[in-house]
C-alpha cells in the first residue's frame, strides 16, 4: 500500500490530506481557463473540519465535499452520509441530499453557512432515520469505540434520549 494512504487511517489525517489537496486545487484553479470550479474548496474544508462534520471521513467527488463513517466506504468500510456540499460556478456552494442533488437545501457564498446547513440536515436525518439503522452521532469527543456513530450515548443525535450533532 502507498505510504501516503497508510498514514491516512485516522479521521484527523484524512482531514489534513483534504486540506492540503484543497489548497493545491484552489491555487491551480485561480485564474485558470481550463476549469469551471472556483477556488473555494479550502474555505469549505476548513469550515467543515472545524464543525460537527469533522468527526467523519471527508472525500471529494465531482466538485462536492462528502462525508463517510469509514475511510474506504467504497469497500463497504463505512457509510456515506446523506448530505454533500457542492462547489458551483461563480464561487458559491450548494447543500443537497446526496441521493437527490435536485433536493437543494441551500445555495450560498458562505462556507460556514453551507456547513451549518449540512450539519442541521444531518441532524434531522439522524433523528428521523438513525434509530432504524442503529445510528447516533455523538457530540464532543469521539466515543470510546472510536466510531462517530454509536447507539449507547444519550448525548448523541438519534439516541432515544436526544442530543445534537456537535463538536
Amino acid at each position: 500500500m502507498d505510504p501516503e494512504c497508510e498514514s491516512r487511517d485516522s479521521v484527523e489525517a484524512e482531514w489534513g490530506f483534504q486540506a492540503r489537496a484543497a489548497t493545491q486545487w484552489d491555487d491551480r484553479s485561480r485564474g485558470s481557463a481550463t476549469t469551471w470550479v472556483p477556488p473555494i474548496m479550502g474555505a469549505l474544508v476548513d469550515a467543515a473540519r472545524n464543525s460537527a462534520l469533522g468527526q467523519f471521513y471527508p472525500f471529494t467527488s465531482h466538485a462536492r465535499l462528502c462525508f463517510s463513517t469509514g475511510r474506504r466506504h467504497w469497500l463497504g468500510e463505512g457509510d456515506v452520509l446523506p448530505v454533500c456540499i457542492a462547489l458551483l460556478p461563480g464561487g458559491s456552494y450548494s447543500v443537497a441530499h446526496k441521493h437527490d442533488p435536485a433536493d437543494l437545501l441551500l445555495e450560498t457564498t458562505s462556507a460556514d453557512e453551507a456547513v451549518a446547513t449540512a450539519v442541521t440536515a444531518l441532524q434531522e436525518y439522524l433523528q428521523a432515520y438513525g434509530p432504524d439503522r442503529g445510528w447516533a452521532v455523538c457530540g464532543g469527543a469521539r466515543p470510546a469505540n472510536g466510531h462517530p456513530l454509536t447507539t449507547g450515548d444519550p448525548s448523541c443525535v438519534g439516541h432515544p434520549d436526544g442530543g445534537s450533532v456537535g463538536r
